[in-house]
């Protein structure tokens, strides 16, 4: 009953975060250029806690290794381990790989920095506004080159409005067709 409970408050917390996040507009750059649109902060802890999720069953493989004794069956007990130490470090690089994305919108364009690279789409050749089987939203150039902006972003307000300023209202309307939640769109959506 305590873990259900524990689920629920938890649930409960990602929930308020998550909606709490979805109204927030982007952080202005410091040099005046646009916007940055970025994941919260507590995602990025998350992504700590999973690593930090992915050393403890590897940490206690090495312990049963080092003695054998502390387990029943340390010729079982330390692949087990080691399998959900590999399944939580993959999670964890994934983890990672997500929250390092971050996305700058101006009055040009919106650009996807992701590590090194970078992706640069001009509001001018915006050939497609949709949604991916995630619900992303997509942003499709005219050379090809596509942004999957992830609703988990802190700043999609900011986004949508530059989209509404820059772009035919042909393209703006069709991509917010499917996009949900309704809340990144701000009130004069609705």
């Amino acid at each position: 009953m305590g873990s259900l409970l524990g689920i629920l408050i938890a649930g409960g917390i990602f929930w308020l975060l998550y909606r709490r996040q979805q109204s927030r507009p982007a952080a202005p750059l410091s040099d005046g250029t646009g916007y940055m649109l970025r994941h919260a902060a507590w995602e990025r802890a998350i992504t700590w806690l999973v690593l930090g999720s992915a050393l403890v069953p590897a940490g206690l493989a090495a312990y049963v290794v080092w003695k054998p004794t502390a387990s029943r069956h340390p010729h079982t007990t330390v692949p087990l381990l080691l399998i959900c130490s590999a399944v939580f470090l993959l999670l964890t690089v994934w983890c990672f790989r997500s929250t390092r994305r971050h996305i700058r919108v101006n009055d040009t364009g919106v650009t996807l920095y992701w590590g090194r690279s970078a992706i640069d789409i001009a509001w001018a050749s915006v050939t497609r506004v949709t949604t991916d089987l995630t619900g992303a939203l997509l942003i499709c150039g005219a050379s090809g080159s596509q942004i999957a902006v992830n609703k988990m972003l802190v700043g999609i307000p900011t986004l949508v409005e530059y989209m509404r300023r820059h772009l035919p209202e042909r393209l703006y309307s069709a991509a917010f067709v499917y996009y949900t939640p309704r809340a990144h769109l701000g009130p004069s959506a609705s």
